[in-house]
C-alpha cells in the first residue's frame, strides 16, 4: 500500500507519517515545498520511502509525482493554512490552495484513477455558526477570508471529480486542533510559545492576545489523524466529513488553562495587530456523521493536549536559547 502525503514536513503531515509507519499501513512517499534540511530531520526521514520536493502550483511537476508513484492512496495537506496570512496574500492562497487542489485531482484523474484521495478541508468554509449550535455537514457553505474561500473552492473541487469522474475522493472538513508540533503562528501554540518564553526569562510577562470572546473548539492533532485514517478506508467517495469534538470552548478559557499548566504569572494584553478581520464568533461542529459512519471519537482528554502543547514549546524554547 503506498500512501502519497503532500505538505508531509508539516504539523499534522508529521504525525500521519509517524502514525502509518507505528500502525504498519505501508509505505510512505511524502512530498512538500522545499528541501528537507540536512539536520533536525531524522524522524521524518525515518517515516519515508521516499521524499520529492513538490510546488503543488506546477501542475507539471504535481502529475510527474503522481504518475511515477502511482499511489493507492493520497492524502492533500499541502496549504497555506494560515487565515491571518492569506488576508495578507489572498491571491497567494487560492492558487495554493484550490489551485493546487485541482492539480492533484487532475494528475489523480489521469493517471491514479483508482486512489483514494483525502482532500484536507477547513470548518472556517462555514463561516460562523450560531451560538450554542453544532455545524452539521449539510450547512451552507459562507467563508469570510481569502483562505476560507479557498477551502471551500477545494471542497467543492472534490465533490465534482467525484461525482463528474467517478474518484474516490474524501472530503474532510477539518476544525480547530492543535497539538505537539505545532507552529506559534496559530493561536494555542502562540499562547504556549509565549508562556514558555516568559516561564523561561526570556520575554517580559505579558500575553499578547486577539479576540478572546469567540467560541472554538480544539481537536487534538492525534485524534485527528486517526479520523483520517479511518475516513481512507471507510468514508464515502464524494462525501464531506466534519472532523471535530463538537465541544466548544471560548479562547479566553483555554488561555487561562495554558497559563495555569505553564505555572508563570503573565498579565494578558489585547493587541489590535492579533485581531482578525471578520473572525468566526462561534465555530463547533456536529461529529454525527463522521462518528456513524466510522465508530470514530475523540480520544484525547483537553487537558493532556494543551499539556504536551506547553511541554512541547518549552523545550523548543529551551533548544533555541541553548538553555
Amino acid at each position: 500500500m503506498r500512501t502519497l502525503i503532500t505538505g508531509v514536513a508539516g504539523f499534522v503531515g508529521r504525525h500521519f507519517a509517524r502514525a502509518i509507519v507505528t500502525d504498519g499501513l505501508g509505505d510512505v512517499h511524502g512530498a512538500d515545498r522545499g528541501e528537507l534540511a540536512a539536520t533536525g530531520e531524522d524522524e521524518l526521514r525515518a517515516s519515508l520511502r521516499s521524499y520529492r520536493s513538490l510546488d503543488v502550483t506546477d501542475a507539471a511537476a504535481v502529475t510527474a509525482a503522481v504518475r511515477e508513484l502511482a499511489p493507492d492512496r493520497v492524502v492533500h495537506l499541502a496549504a497555506q493554512a494560515s487565515g491571518a496570512d492569506s488576508l495578507e496574500h489572498p491571491a497567494e492562497t487560492y492558487v495554493v490552495n484550490a489551485v493546487g487542489a485541482l492539480h492533484l485531482l487532475e494528475a489523480a484523474r489521469r493517471h491514479a484513477p483508482g486512489a483514494t484521495i483525502l482532500l484536507v478541508g477547513s470548518a472556517d468554509v462555514y463561516g460562523s455558526g450560531r451560538a450554542g449550535s453544532r455545524i452539521p455537514e449539510n450547512a451552507p457553505l459562507l467563508p469570510r477570508n481569502p483562505y476560507a474561500l479557498s477551502k471551500a473552492a477545494q471542497d467543492m473541487l472534490g465533490e465534482v471529480y467525484a461525482g463528474t469522474y467517478g474518484l474516490r475522493v474524501v472530503r474532510t472538513r477539518t476544525f480547530s486542533h492543535t497539538g505537539p508540533g505545532q507552529r506559534p503562528r496559530f493561536a494555542l501554540a502562540g499562547f504556549a510559545d509565549q508562556l514558555a518564553r516568559i516561564g523561561e526569562e526570556l520575554a517580559p510577562p505579558e500575553v499578547r492576545v486577539g479576540n478572546l470572546d469567540g467560541v472554538r473548539e480544539y481537536g487534538d492533532v492525534r485524534d485527528v489523524v486517526r479520523a483520517y485514517l479511518a475516513l481512507l478506508d471507510q468514508g464515502e467517495a464524494g462525501e464531506a466529513y466534519n472532523v471535530c469534538t463538537g465541544v466548544g470552548h471560548t479562547m479566553r478559557d483555554l488561555l487561562d488553562r495554558l497559563i495555569s499548566i505553564s505555572g508563570v504569572r503573565a498579565t494578558v494584553v489585547s493587541d489590535p495587530a492579533r485581531v482578525r478581520a471578520r473572525d468566526t464568533d462561534h465555530l463547533v461542529g456536529d461529529p454525527a456523521k463522521l462518528a456513524t459512519r466510522t465508530g470514530w471519537s475523540p480520544a484525547i482528554p483537553l487537558e493532556r493536549t494543551l499539556l504536551d502543547l506547553f511541554r512541547d514549546a518549552r523545550e523548543r524554547v529551551r533548544r533555541e536559547a541553548g538553555i
